[in-house]
């Protein structure tokens, strides 16, 4: 699979469980600073916007971080976890020929693979729909706005509508802002388009003048915050969490608090909160009463958030002042949910999964064949994003979190080139998350029998590691048929090889084989037991 839709198969799924639990800490600091200003609780919504657009990929971010300090050519990454495997597997040789078993073993892998394949092409095709989804209704709710701005005129107020608007103006700090009329509203809004401009509809000439005074410092109050681009901008963030429910939870929490602050806002302006909630109770009974017009979905109008009766009771009610402590005690409540979150999404965030990336090949290289214990618990193949030395690598990795053998990526030659000789196979070998342990490993063989073999395992490969050289050094007897080679994984991870070398030494370098295998003795022995 691409390397792309490994990331946004992940970054779907962390998503998924993370957002949750973000609109639930959301909600909980909500709960606990019941006193906050309408204008902090918009704040809390816009982080909580930030946070869910970063938390799914901080776990991303980490890994591949993590990687390019260990390794200045980076490293695939996995969302797998392995488990170790018994002790008896991992002190079996590689022994399994090429031929049939290799075909099995390649046939059961890609069996393994495809339908993760076709899981994840899955989510990532519906991701790409729910952002084309969302594309084309933020595109249509821009033109819907195009289309009433085109449909509109200079509103021609009378004489006191004007001058009240003249003083909104004044104390808004504001000089000019356009004024028009549509009779495609069906309440006052406000656009950025892409100077701020108000549109009143056509019905308003009933209102009254306190009336409209608070529809225009309503108005006035979102432009003064800027509300259109801000909106503009949540939708636009909004494109990329539009699948999953608790973006549109925090939108709509986003649309309430946003309402509430232009309402403290607008009836500072007016000098009463009894004032203003009076004039606009009664605007929404007359607005409401005309006819129902669809309002254009990027255009800010005085009913946005449909909470009229939570407005109302936050402009009456009186709230109770918040201690220091109080308030104190709600911000580290909320900075420690926060922070057990990103900790969260870093520690057991899911990584990209590493099988079939875009410049890799799901095949043995080749000459070389998969073989091993577990053949079909491993895939093997050429990663050309893992490059040393200007040469590709090639990756046997874990198919499954749980196995209970060992993979080998192996090839087996003939010994006549080299009977008689002490022979070393070297190779730069890199590993990530191996659970079990991993080397290089070379056996000569005498037909059946093998008479020297070296795996490496008492200087095994764990962990992840960046690039280094390994040697296996054998002596070849003058009688080998075959040398086999190759490197092998026990348990879970991955691990890379590359420039490998098979060439013969001189009698200094010392074979690396911790015994010699014993030979079967050419005459019998102590056949009377006095030994």
């Amino acid at each position: 699979m691409p390397t792309l839709s490994n990331a946004v198969f992940a970054y779907t799924l962390n998503a998924l469980w993370l957002l949750p639990l973000l609109v639930l800490a959301a909600e909980a600091i909500a709960r606990t600073a019941s006193g906050m200003r309408a204008r902090a609780m918009h704040r809390l919504w816009q982080v909580c916007l930030l946070l869910a657009l970063v938390l799914p990929c901080l776990s991303l971010v980490r890994e591949r971080t993590r990687t390019l300090a260990a390794n200045s050519q980076g490293e695939p990454l996995r969302f797998a976890r392995a488990i170790r495997i018994s002790s008896s597997a991992q002190a079996s040789a590689p022994v399994n020929p090429p031929g049939v078993l290799s075909q099995i073993s390649s046939f059961a892998t890609i069996e393994l693979l495809h339908p993760a394949t076709r899981v994840v092409t899955a989510v990532c095709l519906l991701y790409a729909a729910s952002i084309l989804f969302a594309l084309l209704r933020l595109a249509w709710g821009l033109w819907q706005t195009n289309r009433l701005l085109r449909a509109t005129q200079p509103a021609q107020l009378p004489q006191q509508f004007a001058e009240h608007w003249r003083r909104c103006l004044e104390l808004f700090g504001q000089k000019q802002i356009a004024l028009l009329t549509s009779s495609k509203l069906s309440g006052p809004a406000t656009i950025n388009w892409p100077r701020p401009i108000v549109i009143l509809p056509a019905e308003m000439h009933s209102a009254e003048e306190s009336e409209i005074g608070a529809a225009f410092c309503h108005e006035l109050a979102h432009i003064e915050r800027r509300d259109f681009v801000f909106n503009v901008v949540y939708e636009l963030i909004g494109v990329l969490l539009f699948f999953h429910p608790a973006w549109h939870w925090i939108r709509r929490r986003l649309q309430q608090t946003r309402e509430l602050a232009c309402d403290d806002r607008a009836a500072a302006a007016m000098n009463g909160n009894y004032e203003y909630a009076h004039n606009l109770l009664r605007l929404t009974e007359k607005m409401q009463s005309a006819t129902r017009l669809q309002q254009p979905s990027c255009a800010l109008g005085i009913f946005e958030g449909e909470i009229m009766e939570k407005r109302i009771m936050n402009l009456i009610e009186k709230k109770p002042k918040q201690s220091l402590l109080r308030l104190g005690l709600s911000l580290a409540f909320g900075l420690c949910l926060c922070a057990g979150i990103c900790a969260m999404s870093v520690n057991f965030g899911l990584l990209p999964l590493r099988a079939q990336a875009a410049s890799s090949s799901d095949k043995a290289p080749a000459g070389w064949f998969l073989a091993g214990s577990k053949p079909a618990s491993y895939h093997t193949g050429v990663d050309r994003e893992a490059v040393r030395d200007g040469q590709p690598s090639a990756y046997l990795a874990a198919s499954m979190a749980k196995t209970d053998g060992f993979g080998t990526l192996m090839q087996q030659i003939n010994a006549a080139n080299y009977a008689g000789k002490r022979v070393r196979l070297r190779a730069a070998v890199k590993a990530q998350d191996v659970s079990d342990w991993a080397g290089l490993w070379m056996r000569v063989d005498n037909g059946a029998a093998s008479v020297a073999f070296d795996n490496m395992q008492n200087r095994a490969i764990k962990g992840t590691q960046s690039w280094n050289s390994y040697d296996v050094v054998l002596d070849v007897p003058q009688d080998a048929t075959g040398i086999s080679f190759g490197i092998l994984l026990s348990g879970g991870g991955e691990v890379w090889m590359n420039g490998v070398t098979v060439e013969v030494v001189g009698a200094e370098t010392p074979v690396t084989a911790s015994k010699p295998i014993q030979t079967l003795p050419t005459t019998p022995v102590n056949l009377s037991f006095t030994e």
